[in-house]
């Protein structure tokens, strides 16, 4: 069951700006809505909406968390391979590739890289790759009541 958003709502479209799925729509000003069977349940929405107006599907409002409390998807540079899955997914733009400057990974000539100013902790990136190689860690324990139901995407195996 999707995320939804209440008569809170006052139309600014920053939900429809973060959402990684493209899956909230409305007009400017007027209310917004969730597409049911798009919405993956992230919960980035209602963390950056304003003024509270977003339930997960247990009906609790998710609350705004200031970005840089959001924890931030990373990379395991032992483990990426280079293969921009992550890239490719990011609907943010936030994962670029990078020349791999250790020498324990010459076997690689690029590796991912997070801008973290850029990271809404999606997960998108996690649930492609197969080699566990990024990830984005659990939410402090104080952002966890307002990340009730922030769930892993899994990791595409």
């Amino acid at each position: 069951m999707p995320h939804f958003i209440t008569d809170k709502c006052i139309g600014c479209s920053v939900c429809e700006i973060k959402c990684p799925t493209n899956t909230i729509w409305g007009e400017s000003k007027g209310q917004y809505y969730i597409h049911p069977e798009r919405c993956i349940d992230c919960s980035v929405c209602g963390i950056y909406c304003p003024v509270d107006a977003i339930q997960n599907q247990h009906g609790t409002f998710i609350n705004r968390i200031k970005p840089k409390d959001i924890p931030k998807a990373q990379v395991i540079k032992d483990l990426c391979t280079g293969c921009e899955f992550c890239v490719d997914i990011c609907p943010f733009e936030c994962i670029r590739m990078i020349d791999a400057d250790d020498e324990t990974l010459a076997n690689h000539y690029k590796i991912a890289f997070v801008d973290k100013n850029k990271c809404v902790a999606c997960r998108l990136c996690e649930s492609v790759c197969d080699k566990d190689a990024i990830v984005v860690p659990e939410a402090p324990t104080q952002l966890k009541t307002y990340l009730p139901d922030f769930v892993v995407m899994g990791t595409g195996r």
